[in-house]
């Protein structure tokens, strides 16, 4: 052989060598470190009927750090959104259980996407250890973030994520303001970044935001705002104050029999943000024509499709629905987009910044005991709230 193949060889050897032992040096067990127990408590869902599927069990074990970007954190608060409560009714179960299937070894050691699976998808909290990579984070820190969906969640006392899915604590935050953020913000910015193509140069631009008092709603206001966008947030009369509060240039109470008259006096709107959870009969109407205007829905039927129709059939509903809801929006040179949450750590970064800086405020519309985790999604499902609902461990 020649040397210079030996050498490549060797090369080769000694790389994954560094990879190996990098992966293995990172692989923190809970029960290997001081004063961590090995097991916890966590809400799991046992099956798809939403809250009479909720168990709360005290020997679920304590996820360990397996990758070097990996963070363990004892959770101090968290959230309940919209997926969750959907999530425990079979929401979304085909493609979950699919994503288990492409990852299957990362799922079974760590997410449990097959059930029992615990639900919560953003947390404050406190670190506990880092994997090997983390240069940015330490024991002791008290930091906020996300977990994305389908890993499992932040609905018992410790969780491990990413690092990038993380950001510290602003001190001016409590724990309940910390964990109302990540997963509502990081829903808004991606509907009014990614698809709606806003930014902070949206300067002028007109957005109607529906269901505005929400935890996502909520949180689009104060965006668009620090964007320079001009904002009509549309909800019930009780929650107008509110609306105002946060920063709203125009309020409509949509109970009112002149709010559709009062919405085309604004002209047109460049962007229709709608956080009702409405997945059809869209009115394009209140949009420019010929301005590429778009109506923008957090309520896309991408998951119940795949859920109705499996993964094949699933894909092809999708297309065929986009198709229909764009045909009559298309002839006046406006679009209906679908929106999604994307975990996007500059993104994080942003909303973090703003609340650190008072220019992002957090609503809070209620607090629940950890013990009571099942009240709180009851609540949720109920609607009608203004901000986040809150679980504080």
């Amino acid at each position: 052989m020649s040397s210079l193949a030996s050498r490549t060889i060797w090369g080769f050897e000694v790389m994954f060598l560094k990879s190996t032992f990098r992966k293995f040096s990172s692989f923190v067990r809970p029960n290997e470190l001081p004063n961590l127990p090995g097991t916890m408590s966590a809400w799991q869902l046992y099956g798809y009927k939403g809250l009479e599927s909720l168990k709360l069990v005290s020997t679920v074990e304590v996820p360990p750090i397996t990758q070097p970007n990996e963070v363990l954190v004892k959770v101090k608060a968290a959230s309940i959104n919209s997926l969750d409560v959907m999530m425990s009714e079979g929401y979304g179960q085909q493609l979950f259980e699919n994503y288990s299937y492409l990852k299957p070894s990362r799922i079974s050691q760590v997410t449990k996407t097959h059930l029992p699976l615990t639900l919560g998808r953003d947390f404050a909290g406190v670190v506990q250890a880092v994997g090997g990579a983390v240069k940015n984070l330490q024991p002791g820190d008290e930091v906020m973030g996300i977990i994305p969906p389908p890993l499992a969640g932040s609905h018992a006392e410790y969780l491990v994520t990413s690092a990038s899915n993380m950001k510290q604590k602003p001190d001016n935050l409590t724990m309940e303001e910390a964990a109302s953020i990540p997963y509502a913000g990081l829903t808004a910015w991606s509907a009014l970044s990614i698809t709606a193509e806003l930014c902070i140069g949206s300067k002028g631009k007109k957005v109607l935001v529906i269901g505005a008092a929400g935890g996502v709603g909520s949180i689009a206001i104060q965006l668009l705002k620090n964007w320079g966008a001009i904002v009509v947030a549309s909800g019930s009369s009780e929650v107008i104050p509110f609306l105002i509060e946060l920063g709203s240039d125009f309020v409509i109470d949509y109970t009112s029999p002149e709010a559709e008259s009062e919405l085309y006096q604004f002209g047109g709107f460049d962007v229709i943000l709608d956080c009702t959870g409405r997945t059809h009969n869209f009115n394009y109407s209140f949009l420019k024509p010929w301005s590429n205007a778009k109506y923008v829905t957090l309520s896309p039927p991408t998951l119940r499709n795949f859920d109705e129709h499996g993964m094949i059939g699933g894909m092809m509903k999708n297309g065929l629905d986009l198709l229909a809801a764009n045909s009559s929006a298309i002839i006046e040179g406006k679009t209906l987009r679908w929106a999604y949450f994307v975990p996007s750590s500059s993104a994080l970064t942003e909303l973090v910044d703003l609340a650190r800086n008072k220019k992002l405020q957090t609503a809070v519309d209620s607090v629940f005991p950890y013990e009571q985790l099942p009240e709180a999604y009851a609540k949720m499902k109920a609607g009608h709230k203004r901000g986040k609902i809150i679980v504080t461990m």
